[in-house]
C-alpha cells in the first residue's frame, strides 16, 4: 500500500529523462521510480557487502598462493636438473625478474 510521499529535486534535464523513460515503458514516473528502487533493492547492498568479503579473503590468500607456485617452481627444476644428470641445487634456468603488481 502506498502511503508515503517522497520530494525528489532534480534538474529539469533529469525530469525530462525520466518523464521519456516511463512514458516509453508505459507507466507514471512514480512507477517507474518505485520498479528501479525494487530491481536496485537490498540484495545489492548484501552483493556488495560479500564482495568486498570475498576481495579481502583473496587478498589475504595471495601472498601463500605465491609461495606454493615458487615451492612448486623450485621442486620442478630440481628434478629437470637431476633428470639431466645435474646436482639438485643447480637451477636449470635463470630466474626471471618478477613483476610486481601495485596495491590498490
Amino acid at each position: 500500500m502506498k502511503t508515503e510521499r517522497v520530494t525528489l529535486l532534480i534538474s529539469p534535464d533529469d525530469k525530462r529523462q525520466l518523464q521519456g523513460l516511463a512514458e516509453d515503458r508505459g507507466m507514471t514516473a512514480s512507477e517507474l521510480v518505485r520498479q528501479a528502487v525494487q530491481a536496485y533493492g537490498a540484495s545489492s547492498v548484501d552483493e556488495t557487502r560479500e564482495l568486498a568479503a570475498l576481495t579481502r579473503e583473496l587478498r589475504e590468500a595471495i601472498p601463500g598462493m605465491r609461495r606454493s607456485l615458487h615451492d612448486a617452481n623450485t621442486a620442478a627444476e630440481r628434478a629437470i636438473a637431476v633428470m639431466r644428470g645435474g646436482s639438485p641445487q643447480h637451477r636449470v634456468a635463470e630466474p626471471r625478474a618478477r613483476r610486481r603488481v601495485g596495491k590498490r
